[in-house]
């Protein structure tokens, strides 16, 4: 076999798996005339088998040789400057409260989105991982905020069709409005 063959046999490979999982998708019952649960999968793996095929011609047509490395290969050596006595040893700073923030920031996210629904609880996290991350301007945290949760829920209810938790009480009533207003319901 070939090099340039030996170099293409992981992505044909990947392109047998796709065009597995593709016939295995084809068989989601779906409604015909709408976006429905198979769309995504179908997706997916299209862009997969897509780049399997770019993979396969540039490395045939190209010669194109490059092969990833393994996780662990450098760890026999120690990397330049790792020595105590090295003049090119520059110490590295920490942020372990940025990483408690955003971790409880996450937590929290996790914890609200039933209660306040995925519109504001986005708008608070986003805001504040700006905000704990070091950006300290309080107005352009919220506008960051406020933007990517518009993002985020057009793109999930609009264009993905996919439910988002709306909350309780006033705050379901309040993504009520903004759902309205963005033409979902």
């Amino acid at each position: 076999m070939s090099a340039r063959l030996r170099h293409c046999l992981p992505h044909f490979v990947m392109l047998l798996v796709a065009l597995a999982l593709y016939a295995a998708a084809r068989r989601i019952e779906t409604q015909p005339g709408r976006i429905g649960p198979d769309f995504w999968p179908r997706a997916i793996i299209v862009f997969m088998a897509l780049l399997c095929i770019y993979e396969i011609v540039k490395r045939l047509f190209f010669g194109s040789e490059f092969t990833a490395r393994g996780l662990i290969e450098g760890l026999a050596e120690k990397p330049p400057g790792d020595d105590p006595a090295s003049p090119q040893r520059t110490e590295q700073r920490r942020y372990p409260g940025m990483l408690l923030g955003g971790s409880a920031l996450i937590a929290g996210f996790v914890a609200a989105v039933s209660w306040l629904g995925f519109f504001l609880s986005t708008v608070l996290f986003l805001g504040g991982f700006a905000w704990v991350g070091g950006f300290r301007r309080p107005l352009w945290a919220l506008a960051i905020g406020v933007a990517g949760s518009l993002l985020t829920v057009v793109l999930f209810m609009r264009v993905a069709y996919i439910s988002l938790p709306l909350g309780v009480g006033p705050f379901q009533n309040l993504s009520l409005a903004l759902l309205r207003l963005i033409g979902v319901t």
